[in-house]
């Protein structure tokens, strides 16, 4: 397979991955830290409380608010943020995928991502600059022995300028998920008190053209969205979130871990100092988010 082919197939993965974490899928506990993720923040305090649990945090009264008025109380939380980590699983058009991503409201992230049966991925993303790297499973599926041999145990370097990598700006921002919750339509309704992770929630439950949702957001401290599960259509599963307000790790790897991805390419793809962002995330359908 040629180093070409090999870019492809990954940014066929990460785009996968991406529409799955926009249509809702994830696990409501478990899930390895992100990438140089440290510490953990509950749901209840604001970013940087003095991390009160969210079971002794004072209550936010969303849970006598309209199934709206909630909807758009956790978006304004979440913005607020900053950042926070997301953890998932799900099916997206039959395909079972897993992730678990520190991210934030200027684009960055760190963390894993995994297709089944076709192994999974360390992803850093720092302004336009990306690193990814697959494990073996990775390359046994689809790099073949030359990829393999060439690349080993290192990242593949490029920036979101690269075209085959153009979609991980919208896998890698708040705004986007923020965004699309803001754009939920259809029927909404106040559904019944759950526990997230510890912290008391209020659920809204929606359905749309493209399968029902319900989302779950905190009663205590900061209203945040906890968990978002989506069930019907092709997309599949649950997504929590957490760690509210803490940075996304900032350490790229060293020059000599990394393979540049767009030096073999030939320089096609645009350079990857990633010293000028590229613009705003390509849009993405809010409908698969919708609850």
């Amino acid at each position: 397979m040629s180093d070409r082919r090999t870019a492809t197939v990954l940014a066929g993965l990460l785009v996968l991955t991406g529409a799955a974490c926009s249509g809702g899928p994830g696990t409501a506990d478990g899930g390895a830290p992100a990438a140089g993720a440290t510490g953990s923040r509950s749901a209840g305090p604001a970013p940087g409380g003095s991390g009160t649990t969210a079971a002794a945090a004072t209550p936010n009264g969303v849970e006598t608010l309209d199934a709206r008025t909630i909807v758009d109380r956790s978006v304004a939380a979440l913005r607020q943020a900053r950042s926070v980590r997301i953890t998932g699983q799900g099916s997206s058009d039959g395909q079972a995928v897993t992730f678990d991503l520190s991210t934030d409201i200027d684009g960055n992230c760190a963390g894993t991502m995994g297709l089944s049966g076709q192994g999974t991925f360390r992803l850093v993303k720092q302004g336009t600059r990306l690193w990814v790297k697959p494990d073996p499973v990775f390359w046994r599926s689809h790099g073949g022995p030359g990829a393999e041999q060439l690349i080993g145990d290192k990242y593949l370097k490029t920036t979101t300028d690269n075209t085959d990598f153009a979609e991980m700006g919208t896998v890698c921002d708040i705004d986007t998920l923020a965004g699309s919750l803001a754009d939920a339509s259809g029927d909404l309704a106040r559904g019944p008190a759950a526990t997230v992770d510890g912290a008391p929630a209020v659920t809204v439950a929606g359905s749309g053209p493209k399968g029902d949702s319900v989302l779950s957001v905190a009663t205590r401290g900061e209203p945040y969205p906890l968990r978002l599960e989506h069930t019907g259509g092709s997309d599949t599963g649950k997504v929590q979130l957490k760690e509210f307000g803490t940075p996304v790790p900032t350490a790229t790897p060293a020059p000599d871990e990394t393979v540049d991805l767009d030096q073999l390419d030939g320089g096609t793809d645009g350079g990857t100092d990633g010293g000028t962002d590229s613009g705003s995330p390509a849009p993405t359908d809010p409908d698969t988010l919708s609850l």
